[in-house]
């Protein structure tokens, strides 16, 4: 969690697995469920967003399976292996969190 905003009650996700031997275990998906759990409960915390490369389809199924919704695209905002690419936001709400644990 970073770019904490007290006032507006929102923070960024951050989150990465390096090595594929750590793919499709559901090490992220728990990572990010009990990052969201303090998020909401014990940093009493709105809104949580994150940013994620559109071509990275593997991270956005984890994401929406934590309950992020795609919110916008940020056009050509990365300049990765020679090319442009676009920059997804996505987001959850504290109420979008607890709806899907219960």
């Amino acid at each position: 969690m970073h770019s904490l905003n007290e006032a507006d009650k929102r923070a960024r996700l951050t989150i990465g697995l390096f090595g594929e031997a750590h793919l499709d275990r559901g090490i992220g998906r728990e990572a990010i469920c009990l990052t969201l759990d303090h998020a909401f409960g014990d940093m009493g915390l709105h809104r949580v967003d994150l940013r994620v490369l559109s071509y990275n389809q593997h991270a956005i199924r984890c994401y929406t399976s934590c309950g992020f919704v795609h919110e916008g695209t940020e056009r050509e905002a990365a300049w990765v292996g020679g090319a442009w690419h676009d920059d997804w936001i996505m987001g959850i709400l504290a109420d979008e969190h607890y709806e899907r644990r219960k």
